[in-house]
């Protein structure tokens, strides 16, 4: 339930969301008490409140898609580069050997869409989730940095997964100090070649 709730808490507010807020946020008091439901009840005490256009502008302001700060997960370990577009390919893989369809128009590491994914099949779920804690951590550095509303809602995310390696870390750094690798590239088709053990490590 935490998963599906933070998937709709970090979509972009659009009509159809704002409609259903009150539903959401009776869904997050029904949940037993932990740190998780007190920061989702902290977000909502703003996002039930405020203007709905005011909240998309602070949502774009929040998740552009730039280097740091936007949700689709793959691009901190790749960028624009075409072993991205290998990595988006597995992931589709891993949703569709759960049985899971992809009803989106969003790339499949779109973080809100993982989580929905995460909330019908945990299992597989926390495992792409935990590939892509860096990815996390990276964005939750940025939210905190912006002292963003959403920033309790990543740090929720981030109690959930298992913590950093230090080589993890090390990779962290550099993407801070360099940012994602650049190749300016499309993604479609999803990547030419895979490297040995797959863009994911083979965590399908």
């Amino acid at each position: 339930m935490i998963f599906k709730l933070l998937s709709i808490l970090l979509r972009y507010p659009d009509d159809f969301v704002l409609a259903h807020r009150e539903e959401v946020a009776e869904a997050v008091r029904d949940l037993p008490d932990s740190q998780a439901k007190r920061a989702m009840r902290g977000f909502l005490d703003h996002w039930l409140v405020k203007d709905g256009h005011e909240l998309q502008r602070e949502y774009t302001a929040a998740f552009d898609f730039r280097g740091r700060g936007n949700l689709y997960l793959s691009y901190y370990s790749y960028g624009d580069q075409r072993l991205r577009g290998q990595a988006l390919a597995e992931i589709k893989q891993v949703y569709e050997a759960a049985g899971y369809e992809l009803r989106a128009s969003e790339l499949p590491d779109h973080l809100p869409l993982v989580l929905e994914f995460a909330a019908e099949e945990p299992e597989a779920g926390k495992r792409l989730l935990a590939e892509f804690r860096g990815a996390v951590e990276l964005i939750r550095k940025s939210l905190g940095r912006d002292e963003s509303p959403y920033a309790p809602l990543v740090d929720v995310l981030a109690g959930m997964l298992p913590e950093l390696e230090e080589k993890e870390i090390g990779n962290l750094r550099q993407l801070i100090a360099q940012g994602p690798p650049q190749e300016t590239v499309g993604l479609d088709p999803y990547g030419p070649q895979s490297p040995p053990g797959g863009a994911l490590g083979g965590v399908s």
